[in-house]
């Protein structure tokens, strides 16, 4: 599937094909937030059908739970997500179940993508943008300026209030160097206390996230009231409802 380097080098748009990983195993009690209709298409279907649509994407791997297997598999077909190549399992959610995708993804990937499957409104121009500054840098995320005040609090006294001029919300996709990802993910599941995300796992490895400018659409949609807003986005974009 993927193209020798002195291929790469005659299409500059395609020098560096991406990997994706969609770590779907969701930590929820209740309604899986994956299943939840977004214009009439499962949450989950509408993140993977934005990714599915982008060139510069080669290959998508979902991780999920083994009891939603089946279901990701039938959403697969029934949208002719081609550029989804496997689906795989993994017990419970956090790096363990990032690294398992991980080691799924073609052996010379150069650059692997890591994205929320609950960001259904990731665009090709910020996906572009992510990989560009990784490539230069090996890891870069998209983030938005807080814009709410922020306050630093112990025991629900106020404590400190940061500038927020200094302060980003990061998104994803984040985009990782595909060693230098794996050499995170396996030093961050190697120590006593687990980093609670990638961003600190490769903060440790002392590898400097670059930030390109997200966009404020690009939203996570978790929970139920996330619903209307995301219905808005979808409109906006000029997307009727479709149902299955």
């Amino acid at each position: 599937m993927w193209k020798k380097k002195k291929d790469r080098a005659k299409n500059k748009e395609h020098t560096l094909g991406l990997s994706v990983v969609i770590p779907a195993v969701i930590d929820e009690e209740g309604e899986n937030p994956l299943n939840r209709l977004l214009g009439g298409i499962p949450l989950v279907a509408r993140t993977l059908q934005a990714l599915n649509a982008m060139p510069a994407v080669e290959e998508i791997i979902v991780v999920v739970r083994e009891a939603e297997l089946l279901y990701i598999a039938d959403l697969v077909k029934a949208f002719a997500l081609e550029r989804v190549k496997k689906i795989i399992c993994a017990p419970k959610p956090g790096l363990a179940a990032i690294a398992a995708g991980v080691y799924e993804c073609e052996r010379d990937a150069p650059l692997i993508a890591l994205h929320d499957p609950l960001r259904p409104f990731i665009t090709a121009d910020v996906l572009e943008e992510v990989r560009h500054l990784a490539e230069i840098g090996g890891a870069a995320a998209p983030a938005v300026t807080v814009k709410d005040t922020i306050k630093i609090v112990q025991d629900k006294v106020v404590q400190e209030t940061p500038d927020r001029s200094s302060l980003y919300a990061l998104q994803t996709p984040q985009i990782v160097e595909s060693s230098l990802l794996k050499a995170a993910l396996t030093k961050a599941l190697d120590e006593a206390e687990e980093p609670s995300d990638l961003a600190i796992a490769l903060e440790r490895l002392g590898l400097p996230l670059r930030l390109a400018e997200g966009t404020e659409e690009n939203i996570r949609v978790a929970k139920a009231t996330d619903i209307p807003t995301a219905e808005t986005i979808l409109a906006w974009r000029g997307y009727g409802v479709s149902p299955i």
